[in-house]
Formats: structure tokens, C-alpha cells, sequence
């Protein structure tokens, strides 16, 4: 949000809205109360997006009347001189906070957030991690979480001012009225946003909830009530003063249309799943009860709306509403996570709410205040500007040195893998260790990046290794190659995540025995092109890949013949009785490769809270397997061209699922390996396979 004295709460018409600025600490006062105590949304954020816009199109609309030239870029350096210092104070304060309570595997996501949020990205951040199958360690509730809206306001701030100035230039240039064509161009970005909103709201709603473009239309309905309420209140007064030689007018009707506002906006969050609905037409509520409160005016009632956001504690938390929203969310999301709590009680929630409030007031009063009112800094635009640049500098400068000294961390490990880490090698009876070899080396993936350890192709398919024609719905983005050369054979990996991660030590191997490995993988969807799952995305996948492998002729196809559930029963994969006859009959040779074990938990967690050796972290293998597979009738029917693998003994030695071996990790969360720990077993793979019957 911005700076609650970030733009002067009058009208065109140049009246003092005491009522504007009490609104906004009321919306900010339901948004720090919900978040807190009843971990549901207000909707007073999208009222704070509203009464932006309202002011925005004030500020410009003077200038319009004075004939002056708009000037986005003056703007820009004015509002985000007010808007960056804080942001970037709070940021920085809560990666610190990050770094003290949350484990390590948290400070990678959270310096991203940071990044994001100072860039006013974190919506698109957001949104990428949403939609992201593996970024799912990371949707947790960040710390930096709220800076969605902030973000959104920052991208309306850059765009409003540009549609602004060329609607008034229009307008001047063809005579036309600068009013009627702010109002033409509103009007038609709020039917536009609104009517994806609702469409995006319906089918994608995680999504939309965080785009700019379902937000856009809160912002025009903001910008044409500021076109509106000045024309309509210089009405009402010339009405008022007409009858008011016959007798004074009621003010009745405006109190009672602030109080229903007033308890519109209020009860929006009890009776509304605000995350859940918005942002479609249901936003319209708290928008429309803003309005109501705006629209009432300054009636001077002693029980009206407008008199109790005059009073003293709504002007102050007016003042301090743009820290609180800053610093409120850190406060609740650090103690939750720290704590493990699902929801502060009472008296947590009183500390967190008096912690917020005394933290708001020190960042207005400290930062805030003195940069907006700091006479060198607002004499000349450039100044703001280098104000803004400064900002961006000092934040990003820690959260991009952070980020790279994680980085380094996990590069000068990697640089002594060989001696410090070698992974599944040490479960070969013949194992020895490196001479060099460092007891107290840390462990790779580090901490840091655990959850990062996602195992990827070089590039993108090329040439005839692209998908073609019907393939290239889905396959065009997934399909990834590792490149043996011209003329290379050609082993396609094909099936889902779980795959996908076991595949770094099919990697290797070919990358060893001069093949060009193929990856087709989709997080969630398994490769069963002779079954129907009734879930479109994986069906439509499979449908893509089976054309491809058609097309393409690989000489070898790696897949899951088996299935691992996730109440510890293994079955054999839907179709595979038709897949793997039809995939031999190609002539390609199949490694069916038996599902890995899942994890009752997420391990990294764990050893991070624990230790590597505490049991508690090594839950034992399921029993189905320990059993015969389910599919080895099918397999044994094709011992030609059928090479059957399976690595479970080396993820759980023993029939214990040891989180850390050979001073790698081994599991990712309780679905996947890690990369390091899969490309480790490149050894014991290419003997299993040799075994198996397998000729590269």
C-alpha cells in the first residue's frame, strides 16, 4: 500500500477527507485482526487498492486542471521515494529474522521473497511458486507473503500515470473533456479486468488471486469514484444550498449510508471466503462498502461514520497504516513457524498486535516521515530518483550477497564431492575412503539448497528430438536433452518427478557411454498411455508421449513399471501390461524400473532439527518392498529386451531409510531424491543393468 501520507486525502474540488484517512487505518486495523486472530482475509486490502486509486487520480487530475504537463517520471520518483525506504528496511529486517529462527533450508525461498518483494515482483513470485510442482517444499506461508498487494500497487503505479498522461494528451489535443476521457479509458480496463477476473477467478483461482491483471479493475473503479465524487459532491452542494432557504437539509441518509458501509466492510471477511473467492465479482463487496463510507462525506453527526475515523485513534493508525501492514505479517509468520503454531491464541495475538503497532510507529516515525518530508530530496525529481536508486541499491546488495554466499557454499562443496561426499559409493562392499577425504565436510546438497536439488536436461529437444504436431501441447516445454553428439543412440527417460530424480544416474551413464538421454517428465503424472487416469493433464502427457516415442525410434526407454502409494501398498502401473509388450515390439529396450520408496516425512527438516543420526529421522523401509514385485511376471515375460531395475536397497540399506548417506542426502521432502544422491548411484545402476541384460 502506499504511504498513507503519500498523497493528500482531498478531492478536485480541494476538500479535506478526515473520513479517507480513518478509512484507511480501519482497513489495515481488519487486515492485521483477521490475519492474526482468525487466519481468514478482511478484504481490506483490496479497500486500501481502492482508496489508492482514488487518490492517484486526484493528484493528476490537479495538475490536469492547472493545464500543467502530467509528468509520470516525476511521480514515480516522488512515490517511490516514499514507498522504497520502508519496504527495504523491513525486508532486510525480516531475512534477519529468517536467518535467526527459521531452519536453513527456509533462506533461499525467503532471500528470492526478499528480491521480489523490493522489485515489487513478489506477486509473479508468488504466482510462480504457486503453480510450480517443484517448488511445493516452498508454499508454505512466507514471511514475505503480503508483499503481493504491495507489489500490485507498485506495477499499478508505474502504469496509471502513463495511461493517465496520454488519455489527457488525447483529450487536449482533440478538444475533448480530460474528465469524459479518463472515465472512457477506466471504464473500459474495468470491464476488461473484471470480466478475466471472474474467468480467472472460476478456473484458476491461486493464480488469480495474485495477478495484476484480475486486480487491474479495483484500481479503475478507485480512479472513476475519483472522477465521480468531486462532480457529484459540488452537486449535492449546490442542491443543499438551494434548499436550504426553505429548510436544512438531512443529514440522516448519509449517516446511515457510512454505518452500512461501515459494517459491510467489516463483516466482508466473517461472511466471505475472501482468499478463496476473490478476486471476481464477489471483491465488488468491500469496494462497494468504501464507497458508501466515501460517498457518505463528512457529515459532522456526533454518531456518524465520518466522525469516529475523525477521532484521534483512527487518524494515528491512519498515519501508521502503510508500517503496520509491513511489519505485521513478519511478526505472525516468523512466531507461527518458529513456534509451529497453526493460529496465535489470545494473548499471543495481543503481543503480536502491540509489537506490530509500536514497530509501525518507529518506521513512520524514523523512516517513513523523515524521507517523505526531507525538503532536499522533494526539490527536484531526479533527486527522488537517486533516493529510489539508493534504496535498491542498499537492499539488494545484502539479498544478492546472501544469495551468492549460498551458492559459493554448495559450488565448494561440489568441488569436493569426490573425496567428501561420496553418497551411495559407500554401500559398495569394495568402497575405500579418499585419503583426502574431510570428516567434517559438510554435507551437499547444503542445507540451504536441499530443496533445490531438482534434477533437469541440458536444453531444450532439438531437431527431430523436438516434439512435432500433436506432441507439442505438452512436450514442448518438457521436452529436455542431454546430448551424446550426432548420430548418438537415444534412451528416452519418460514418466513423472519421482523418475525424473532417479534419472541423475541415468544421466551419467550416458553421458559416460556417449548416448543422447531424452527427459520427458511431468511433475504428478506417471507415463501410462494404455490406461485412462480421468485427470486430463497426466492423460493428455501420456497421450504426447507415446506419439513422441513412436516418432522418435529411441533404442531404449526408461519408465516406472511399478507404483508406490502413498499408504505404503505398491501396485503395478496402470496400462503397463499393453505398454511394455508394444514398447519391446518397437525394438527399443526397456528398464522398468521398480517405484522408490516414499517417506512417512520429509527427512531434511529432520536432521536439520535432530541430527543425521537420531532414528527419528529413519523411519524403515515399507515392507511391500521387501516382497517380489508385482510386476515380475510381466517383466519375466520379456527377458530379451527387458532389463528390470531397482535401487530401493540402496535408499534404505538394511531396510532403514537412512536420511544421510555417505554425507550426502538423500531425499529431497517424502516423494523425491535428491539429485546429488541419485547421480551417486550411477555406479550401482550400471552393474544392475549390465546384469539385467541391459547393452548400452
Amino acid at each position: 500500500m502506499t504511504s498513507p501520507s503519500a498523497l493528500p486525502s482531498t478531492t478536485h474540488a480541494g476538500r479535506f477527507r478526515p473520513e479517507l484517512h480513518g478509512l484507511r487505518g480501519v482497513a489495515i486495523g481488519l487486515v492485521v485482526l483477521y490475519h492474526i486472530w482468525f487466519d481468514r482475509v478482511s478484504g481490506g486490502v483490496d479497500v486500501f487498492l481502492f482508496i489508492s486509486a482514488f487518490l492517484l487520480v486526484g493528484t493528476f487530475l490537479r495538475t490536469a486542471d492547472r493545464g500543467a504537463p502530467m509528468r509520470p517520471a516525476a511521480y514515480w520518483g516522488r512515490t517511490f521515494k516514499r514507498l522504497l525506504p520502508p519496504t527495504a528496511v523491513v525486508a532486510l529486517a525480516t531475512l534477519g529474522g529468517v536467518y535467526l529462527l527459521l531452519p536453513a533450508d527456509r533462506w533461499m525461498p525467503a532471500i528470492t521473497d526478499a528480491i521480489g518483494s523490493l522489485l515489487h515482483v513478489e506477486n509473479w513470485v508468488l504466482i510462480r511458486r504457486g503453480v510450480d510442482y517443484y517448488a511445493a517444499e516452498e508454499t508454505g506461508a512466507s514471511a514475505f507473503q503480503h508483499f503481493w498487494s504491495l507489489s500490485i500497487q507498485g506495477q499499478v503505479f508505474l502504469i496509471w500515470p502513463v495511461l493517465i498522461a496520454l488519455a489527457v494528451l488525447f483529450a487536449r489535443w482533440r478538444g475533448l473533456s480530460v474528465r469524459g476521457m479518463l472515465a472512457v479509458v477506466f471504464a473500459l480496463v474495468l470491464m476488461g479486468s473484471f470480466a478475466w477476473s471472474v474467468h480467472s477467478t472460476a478456473t484458476q483461482q491461486q493464480i488469480a488471486y495474485f495477478d495484476t491483471s484480475t486486480r487491474l479493475w479495483e484500481f479503475a473503479a478507485g480512479s472513476l469514484l475519483g472522477l465521480a465524487l468531486p462532480w457529484w459532491e459540488q452537486r449535492r452542494t449546490a442542491r443543499d444550498a438551494r434548499r436550504r432557504r426553505r429548510t436544512p437539509p438531512s443529514v440522516l441518509p448519509r449517516v446511515v449510508l457510512g454505518w452500512v458501509g461501515m459494517l459491510a466492510l467489516i463483516s466482508c471477511g466473517l461472511l466471505i471466503d475472501v482468499q478463496g473467492a476473490f478476486p471476481g465479482w464477489i471483491a465488488a463487496w468491500p469496494l462497494i462498502a468504501a464507497a458508501l463510507v466515501l460517498g457518505a462525506g463528512t457529515t459532522g453527526h456526533r454518531w456518524s461514520v465520518d466522525r469516529l475515523l475523525s477521532t484521534r485513534p483512527a487518524v494515528v493508525l491512519g498515519d501508521i497504516s502503510y508500517g503496520l501492514y509491513l511489519v505485521h505479517w513478519p511478526l505472525l509468520a516468523l512466531f507461527l513457524a518458529h513456534t509451529g503454531q497453526a493460529r496465535a491464541g489470545l494473548l499471543e495475538g495481543l503481543v503480536l498486535i502491540l509489537a506490530s503497532l509500536v514497530l509501525a510507529w518507529l518506521l513512520t516515525r524514523l523512516v517513513d516521515t523523515p524521507i517523505r518530508r526531507w525538503p532536499w530530496a522533494a526539490a527536484r525529481p531526479w533527486r527522488s530518483g537517486l533516493v529510489v536508486l539508493t534504496c535498491l541499491v542498499m537492499g539488494l546488495a545484502p539479498m544478492v550477497g546472501a544469495q551468492q554466499h549460498l551458492l559459493g557454499q554448495q559450488r565448494e562443496a561440489e568441488a569436493r564431492a569426490v573425496a567428501d561426499n561420496p553418497g551411495a559409493r559407500v554401500l559398495d562392499p569394495d568402497f575405500t575412503v579418499h585419503p583426502d577425504a574431510d570428516p567434517a565436510a559438510e554435507r551437499l546438497p547444503t542445507a540451504a539448497l536441499v530443496g533445490k536439488d531438482w534434477v533437469a536436461g541440458a536444453e531444450h529437444c532439438p531437431g527431430e528430438l523436438a516434439p512435432q504436431g500433436f506432441e507439442t501441447t505438452r512436450l514442448t516445454a518438457l521436452c529436455r536433452v542431454v546430448s551424446g553428439g550426432e548420430g548418438a543412440p537415444v534412451i528416452v527417460s519418460v514418466g513423472n518427478s519421482r523418475l525424473e530424480q532417479f534419472s541423475a544416474s541415468l544421466i551419467a551413464l550416458a553421458k559416460e557411454e556417449g548416448w543422447t538421454l531424452v527427459t520427458l517428465w511431468k511433475g504428478g503424472c506417471a507415463f501410462t498411455p494404455d490406461a485412462v487416469l480421468d485427470i486430463e493433464a497426466c492423460d493428455g502427457f501420456s497421450a504426447e508421449a507415446k506419439s513422441y516415442l513412436q516418432r522418435v525410434q529411441p533404442e531404449a526407454i526408461a519408465l516406472n513399471t511399478t507404483f508406490m502409494h502413498r499408504d505404503g501398498t505398491e501396485t503395478i502401473m496402470p496400462g503397463i501390461q499393453e505398454t511394455v509388450p508394444r514398447l519391446v515390439a518397437s525394438g527399443a529396450q526397456v528398464i522398468a524400473v521398480r517405484d522408490l520408496p516414499r517417506m512417512p516425512f520429509d527427512q531434511p527438516p529432520c536432521i536439520l532439527e535432530k541430527g543425521p543420526e537420531d532414528p527419528a529421522c529413519a523411519p524403515p523401509l515399507a515392507e511391500p518392498l521387501t516382497q517380489e514385485r508385482p510386476d515380475a511376471e510381466l517383466l519375466a515375460a520379456h527377458p530379451d529386451a527387458v532389463a528390470p531395475l531397482e535401487v530401493n536397497d540402496l535408499v534404505c540399506p538394511d531396510g532403514i531409510c537412512t536420511p544421510v548417506i555417505g554425507n550426502v542426502v538423500v531425499s529431497i521432502d517424502d516423494d523425491h531424491l535428491t539429485g546429488t544422491y541419485a547421480e551417486s548411484l550411477q555406479d550401482a545402476v550400471a552393474v544392475r543393468l549390465r546384469e539385467s541384460g541391459f547393452d548400452w
